[in-house]
């Protein structure tokens, strides 16, 4: 994550558009602080581990960090704007995931945020930093489940190539999508520069129909064909 936010200063005035998948991952560390902040007030430290452990290493690393880096690195392709929303993201979500793990590796997670958080947040230590308190409002059920349907596109291309034991950076000359109505067309369509940055796809036509091909796990609905 340091690398990625190498070049990264929190400003108050940055113009970013929060992307779709911003908004989903957003809206689930909103909900882990929830769960954690439970588990922590009814001393089950397991749980708040686990809950912690689950988010960084799946939602955050595996689904999020891996769907963003062609923006990171690729702004002449999708712009400064949607690059900034994405550092602004990964640096808000990363704070937050460290002050949840503060209480259980208190040293670690004070060593990144002095690296990392001190000059901007202002706090001497993390340690000193509130705990954050669970906002409802930021919860955006609608914004997880457009991401959900994004990333489980993205996962099942990646899948594919891996069942073809083909490289993940082999490019897809033409990727097909198939959906059964508009309205998850416009979801898949909203989505196009990250599922096409991370699938390294060169061109990308969302019907919204019904068609075979590969169907997306969770969602039979939706199918694609991949040209390579």
């Amino acid at each position: 994550a340091n690398k990625l936010l190498q070049d990264y200063a929190p400003s108050e005035t940055a113009e970013f558009a929060l992307q779709p998948l911003d908004k989903w991952v957003l809206s689930k560390a909103e909900k882990l602080t929830q769960k954690v902040t439970e588990a922590m007030e009814n001393c089950q430290f397991n749980i708040a581990v686990e809950e912690i452990r689950n988010f960084t290493w799946h939602t955050l690393c595996d689904c999020y960090v891996e769907a963003v880096k062609d923006r990171l690195y690729r702004p002449e392709t999708h712009g400064e704007a949607k690059k900034a929303a994405a550092q602004h993201t990964l640096y808000e979500v990363l704070y937050r995931v460290l002050q949840l793990l503060s209480p259980i590796t208190p040293h670690l997670t004070e060593e990144i945020y002095q690296a990392m958080y001190a000059p901007h947040k202002g706090f001497k230590s993390l340690q000193l930093s509130p705990w954050p308190e669970f906002e409802q409002a930021l919860v955006d059920e609608e914004a997880e489940r457009r991401g959900d349907l994004i990333i489980a596109v993205i996962a099942e291309v990646r899948r594919e190539k891996a069942e073809k034991r083909m490289p993940l950076n082999v490019q897809v000359k033409k990727l097909t999508v198939y959906v059964g109505d508009r309205e998850t067309a416009e979801i898949i369509r909203e989505g196009e520069g990250d599922i096409t940055g991370t699938c390294k796809v060169a061109s990308l036509e969302v019907l919204a129909e019904k068609g075979s091909g590969r169907e997306i796990a969770q969602y039979p609905e939706v199918h694609f064909v991949a040209e390579y």
